[in-house]
């Protein structure tokens, strides 16, 4: 089983460099290893519901829409459960159990896809069993923080989500490419028939779950016996309960829900929506090129955060996204105008960009902004700089859960958006508008709070 640890002290150099350095590293590997197998869960379920009418399922392009909505929805309030769940049952063995659970998704996803009589509430069922994939960042995020030392914990955090990102463009870069090849055999299954137009081929629809089983095995297999439990922090739901009544944790909580939400909802309803404003055009080449890059670029933003301060970087991804949604709104199809759909696809890689340096800079603001207040209260509450640092510690981990839980919820409102933006005005201009008035509000907050000469609390 995994390994316990009885002291941990990041902050000591002599300890960094001697012991905690190695085991810190290690345990960031197959964090990472695990956060990627969730998202390549998390997000398959887009893949597999743009393809359901082409294979004989019956449904309006709302319930579509409601469909890819639902796994940040359910993956949100996974989260509340992961985050504080893992702190005491260790992180290394939640790092295991956690992954096991995904098993549930992919055989549901593999057993529903092949029945085309299958009840639309049966389908939301296993969209919801997807979420699962979505609570890992709540626990292995907060786990990983805690291995490294403060000036560390940025590009740590950013490696660890931006690679496990990266399991959303991997899922939808690998899963069209499966179903198209009998990777099982007869034990998967039989064939469906793929039918739009005059486009006329079977596929493998199922092969969408059944492909992580090895990999979920795998990797569930060596977190259980080569990760290590820190002492046990024992995060309870009062701890996130006290921390939703500070500001500064929901104006964290804002930030990142705006770059996160942003990264996962686009992602998520990407395939739906280039299908629907452009028809003519197949985006399906290019689906992973936008996560990938929100991916690949949220490590520098966390290392931005840890040296040129966080507020200011955020601040920056936050103009970008501005410009991005300005670039995607005059893309768009409308009366007389058939738009641009090479436009719209580059605009749209320029806001999945900027959301992965954003969400590296926002998110690795809760340690520091805690941290940071609980040392300038240390004196008028007598306490020693460890002391102030323990507590800075517990309260920044209880922010980044709650931030975590908000930021999946974002992701669920942007497909829901699109879904009633296009069925009230049939347009998405009016989802498109309110995104950009969200921007404009994040950065005023960022600027104001971390950014600003005067700020309390400028990090």
């Amino acid at each position: 089983m995994t390994i316990r640890v009885k002291r941990w002290e990041p902050e000591n150099l002599i300890f960094w460099l001697a012991r905690g350095k190695p085991i810190a590293r290690r345990n960031l590997v197959l964090s990472i290893m695990a956060l990627h197998l969730n998202f390549n869960i998390w997000m398959m379920w887009s893949m597999v519901v743009v393809n359901l009418p082409a294979v004989g399922f019956a449904m309006s392009r709302q319930q579509q829409f409601l469909l890819v909505s639902i796994p940040p929805l359910t993956g949100a309030l996974m989260r509340i459960i992961y985050s504080s769940v893992w702190s005491w049952t260790g992180g290394g063995i939640w790092l295991g159990v956690s992954t096991l659970f995904l098993l549930i998704p992919a055989f549901g996803v593999g057993h529903v896809v092949q029945d085309i009589s299958t009840p639309f509430p049966v389908l939301l069922l296993i969209a919801a069993c997807c979420g699962i994939g979505g609570g890992a960042s709540s626990s292995h995020l907060a786990n990983t923080s805690l291995f490294f030392p403060k000036a560390q914990k940025g590009l740590a955090m950013g490696l660890n989500a931006g690679i496990g990102n990266l399991g959303v463009s991997v899922a939808q870069l690998l899963i069209p490419l499966a179903i198209t090849l009998p990777l099982f055999g007869v034990l998967a299954g039989d064939a469906q028939i793929w039918n739009r137009g005059n486009a006329i081929y079977p596929v493998w629809l199922q092969n969408a779950g059944y492909i992580w089983i090895a990999p979920i095995l795998l990797v569930s297999v060596l977190c259980f016996i080569y990760t290590h439990d820190l002492p046990k922090l024992r995060l309870t739901p009062r701890d996130q309960w006290l921390m939703m009544k500070e500001r500064h944790t929901w104006a964290i909580c804002l930030l990142y829900m705006g770059t996160y939400g942003t990264f996962l909802g686009l992602a998520a309803a990407f395939p739906l929506l280039a299908r629907t404003l452009f028809p003519l055009y197949d985006a399906t080449p290019y689906l992973f090129v936008g996560p990938m890059l929100a991916a690949l670029s949220r490590p520098f933003g966390g290392w931005c955060g840890d040296r040129i301060g966080g507020g200011i970087a955020v601040i920056a991804c936050y103009a970008v996204l501005v410009l991005g949604t300005v670039g995607v709104i005059i893309s768009l199809p409308g009366t007389g105008s058939a738009g641009s759909f090479w436009l719209f696809l580059g605009m749209c890689q320029f806001l999945f960009l900027a959301a992965g340096v954003g969400n590296g800079a926002a998110y690795q603001l809760a340690p520091k902004v805690f941290i940071l207040e609980a040392g300038q209260e240390r004196h008028s509450r007598n306490e020693t700089l460890a002391e102030a640092y323990q507590r800075g510690t517990r309260r920044g981990t209880a922010a980044m859960s709650v931030s975590s839980v908000m930021a999946a919820v974002g992701a669920f409102f942007i497909p829901e958006t699109f879904g009633h933006s296009f069925e009230r005005w049939g347009s998405f201009l009016p989802a498109f508008v309110l995104f950009l008035l969200f921007y404009l509000l994040c950065a005023t907050i960022a600027w104001h709070n971390y950014a600003r000469a005067g700020a309390q609390l400028r990090c």
